[in-house]
């Protein structure tokens, strides 16, 4: 069985139609593509929590199903939130993405979405909050049948940011480059069949998570072969 792809084309950065002083920010003309199942979001804002908090994302057509709102920053680095959305009975989209935030401010914000025919196997948020040089190594039965995704807000790319190990899928900046979002993925096993991806940065102030993408939807199901009976 083939692994899952990312489709690179609508998988990218997007800038707020405005910043100005307010409790929401719009992404507007977000494009999911027919072909999705699956799409993960990231939104980071230039201020740490509880200064502010991000309390919602949405996407502006129903047929996008949101199954996981992700905090995704605890205090610091900056404020970043997650979602992920079950597309795969909706086709082609484009719509606005809005995040709200519990208090109006004028901060700067940036968010990204991924797209992949893949299909939610699992994930968890990471914190790099002193690492320049971040890595995350992830395990999976599945190994042979998924990818694993990390997507995130980091606080600066003055003086550069780049994967290591692992394939970028973007990266992409606010005007000033005071905050931007990124993101990669890995489709190739280490020895002991997991997954890693690593990157340079040139800030200290990472948030992120990590989601591994299988080719079937519910990869561990009896019914799909991944569980057998134990026979005694």
């Amino acid at each position: 069985m083939p692994q899952p792809t990312i489709i690179t084309a609508q998988s990218k950065g997007y800038a707020p139609l405005s910043d100005a002083n307010s409790t929401t920010r719009t992404y507007e003309d977000v494009v999911i593509p027919a072909n999705a199942n699956t799409v993960m979001m990231v939104c980071i804002m230039d201020t740490s929590e509880p200064i502010r908090t991000f309390t919602n994302l949405t996407y502006g057509n129903a047929a996008a199903v949101r199954t996981f709102l992700i905090d995704v920053s605890s205090e610091r680095p900056r404020c970043v939130v997650g979602a992920i959305f079950d597309v795969s009975a909706a086709g082609a989209m484009t719509a606005d993405v809005t995040v709200t935030i519990d208090s109006a401010t004028s901060v700067e914000t940036r968010f990204g979405i991924v797209c992949s025919d893949g299909f939610v196997e699992s994930f968890q948020t990471t914190n790099d909050a002193s690492a320049i040089e971040g890595q995350s190594i992830a395990y999976s039965g599945n190994y042979e049948n998924n990818i694993f995704v990390l997507i995130g807000g980091t606080d600066d790319l003055n003086g550069g940011f780049s994967y290591t190990t692992g394939t970028e899928i973007f990266q992409d900046a606010s005007d000033t480059v005071s905050v931007a979002v990124v993101a990669g993925f890995q489709a190739t096993n280490q020895a002991d069949n997991t997954k890693k991806i690593a990157y340079t940065a040139a800030a200290e102030e990472m948030g992120e998570y990590g989601v591994f993408l299988s080719t079937q939807r519910n990869p561990f199901e009896q019914a799909n072969g991944m569980l057998r009976n134990v026979i005694r």
